[in-house]
């Protein structure tokens, strides 16, 4: 009866002590945690109840059959992912047994027919036949980054886990360096990372490959390629992949949902970094042994020995040069390796644009400036201007070497070196280095950085570039996206790219990675360019960009709108 009461207890609790006041700063994805906690759906809270098998033994719970109370022993039932297809009964509270397949059933809240589930390691569409009666109970709410999770021991958002910082608190976090600070949190505590419960399911490898992007038909794939998007119907002939529909405001579309949400990849971390990082962490070459962190970009503690630790890049077991000693380093990691500047969200954007003085543009960046909307909302920014200055928002643009733009060999602009010159002085000024990305954007392409950190978390410290025009599979000039590692590989070797002055620079671009070896990252849905074929309206929920708008009423327009879908 105490076991009983216990898991009720947990089951159907929804306040969490926090002793810690751990507080989620400026979180990078504060609008889909809500919606792709609900695309995930129950599947993604299935993985997390499997942590309390260890206090399932002889707990039982009545169950209703044809007016008879039965009893189900949840120590026979299943937990987590098992498949229930032999037991047919759940042993957590408010789950159903539901069937894939003929050799495979899963139990969850609820369950979508003849669909698949993005966050389940096939493609195969379930039945979603109900085996066996629904365990009594309110189901376990998972929290999210923040809410302590020591008592749950699972997490809502996909990908993360519970990680414990001490006996006091744990949080859900994608990833934990033990013996060091969350670079977020609060304090500069160290945090042990043990692992609690399981880490909560997310959107498998098969989904690109499988399911519908945007624009085509996805009746019978009943799942959608990009991150935010759900198969909706227009009518019983044809549907295709969006990440909203209201029938209200699209004449003729029935709206139905077909299938599920494909939950997004969410960034590592909890988002800006902590006023305390700035004061309290290492700067490169500083001793860190105490600290257990460094600011930067991509700097790690690295240890001698006991008595000696700094903050580097890399570290060679050897004896290093200047050392006084003959004594090799052990090069043991102390804490995490930093991941930039990230003083308005995660993972750190050091954003850039180039203005001409004379048309629209300096005319549209002063309204953008003043709604800090675009760059201006990256973690870093910067305004270059051909061959002279200006001043847009009361900051003064920074004066590059001009070149004539002549037609390119597809018929658009033959930009190539007036771009190399601004990405030349852009590596002069030398801030890019303290960022995780570099980000090229067009005066005319809305653009939403917050948006474009649900895309990157993954490729954080990653060698990579953002291929985003399917149709001619190349950057699209409109949003350029490179990882800090890409720009360092560009920084050392651009010289040896060809530069053709009849090339548009995002061909140049497009190729010149590929000579530098950087790896290409398919995201066609990262923006919506009319000039590309990906554009459909500035409602486009994983759309980071939207291009062209070339004058101020459209560009606003479209921003506010994108605003308001974001929440």
């Amino acid at each position: 009866m105490q076991d009983r009461k216990q898991f009720e207890a947990l089951s159907t609790e929804n306040e969490f002590e926090d002793e810690q006041s751990f507080v989620r700063r400026s979180s990078p994805f504060r609008l889909p945690v809500m919606r792709l906690v609900a695309i995930v759906g129950a599947f993604a809270a299935v993985v997390c109840i499997g942590a309390y098998a260890q206090s399932r033994a002889h707990v039982h719970f009545g169950a209703h059959t044809d007016g008879v109370t039965m009893l189900i022993d949840s120590s026979k039932c299943a937990w987590g992912r098992m498949n229930c297809n032999d037991t047919k009964c759940c042993g957590a509270a408010g789950m159903q047994c539901y069937e894939q397949g003929k050799y495979y059933a899963q139990c969850s809240q609820s369950c979508t027919p003849d669909a698949p589930v993005p966050t389940h390691w096939d493609s195969n569409p379930w039945s979603c036949k109900e085996l066996g009666s629904r365990t009594p109970g309110e189901p376990l709410v998972c929290p999210k980054h923040g809410e302590d999770c020591r008592k749950t021991r699972c997490c809502s958002e996909p990908g993360f886990q519970c990680y414990e910082k001490n006996s006091s608190f744990a949080t859900c976090k994608r990833a934990c360096a033990a013996n060091g600070p969350d670079l977020s949190d609060t304090d500069g505590s160290f945090w042990s990372c043990k692992e609690l419960g399981e880490r909560a399911p997310e959107t498998q490898p098969w989904v690109r490959k499988q399911c519908a992007k945007e624009g085509e038909s996805c009746l019978d794939k009943k799942c959608c390629m990009n991150e935010g998007d759900a198969c909706f119907l227009q009518n019983e002939y044809w549907g295709t992949c969006k990440s909203a529909c209201n029938p209200d405001q699209e004449q003729g579309w029935d709206c139905t949902q077909v299938g599920p949400v494909t939950p997004a990849t969410l960034s590592d971390g909890a988002g800006k970094l902590a006023p305390w990082v700035f004061t309290q962490c290492s700067k490169p070459q500083e001793a860190c042994l105490d600290t257990g962190c460094c600011v930067g970009m991509d700097y790690q503690c690295y240890k001698k020995n006991q008595f000696w630790a700094t903050c580097m890049r890399s570290c060679e077991e050897s004896v290093h040069p200047g050392d006084s000693d003959n004594e090799s380093w052990s090069c043991e990691t102390v804490g995490s390796r930093s991941a930039g500047l990230a003083t308005k969200g995660s993972p750190a954007l050091y954003c850039w644009s180039v203005i001409s003085v004379q048309g629209y543009e300096k005319d549209l960046y002063e309204a953008v400036h003043e709604k800090g909307a675009s760059i201006f909302a990256c973690d870093g920014h910067a305004m270059l201007t051909a061959d002279t200055t200006t001043e847009i928002g009361g900051e003064t643009t920074t004066k590059f070497n001009g070149a004539p733009v002549i037609s390119s060999v597809d018929g658009t602009a033959g930009n190539t070196q007036l771009f190399v010159n601004a990405w030349i002085k852009v590596i002069e000024l030398g801030k890019w280095e303290d960022y995780a990305f570099i980000v090229k954007v067009d005066p005319d392409a809305v653009f939403i950085p917050e948006k474009l950190r649900w895309h990157l978390g993954s490729h954080v410290f990653e060698t990579m570039y953002v291929i985003n025009c399917q149709a001619w599979n190349m950057i699209y000039g409109s949003l350029e996206i490179f990882s800090y590692h890409a720009i360092r590989a560009w920084k050392d070797g651009h010289e040896g790219c060809n530069a053709p002055p009849d090339f548009g620079e995002d061909k140049y671009m497009t190729q010149c990675m590929d000579h530098l070896g950087v790896t290409r990252v398919d995201d066609f849905g990262v923006v919506g360019d009319m000039l590309c074929g990906s554009f459909t309206d500035c409602r486009s929920l994983p759309a980071a960009a939207f291009h062209p708008f070339k004058d101020k009423n459209s560009w606003l327009e479209c921003w506010q709108t994108a605003m308001y879908v974001l929440g």
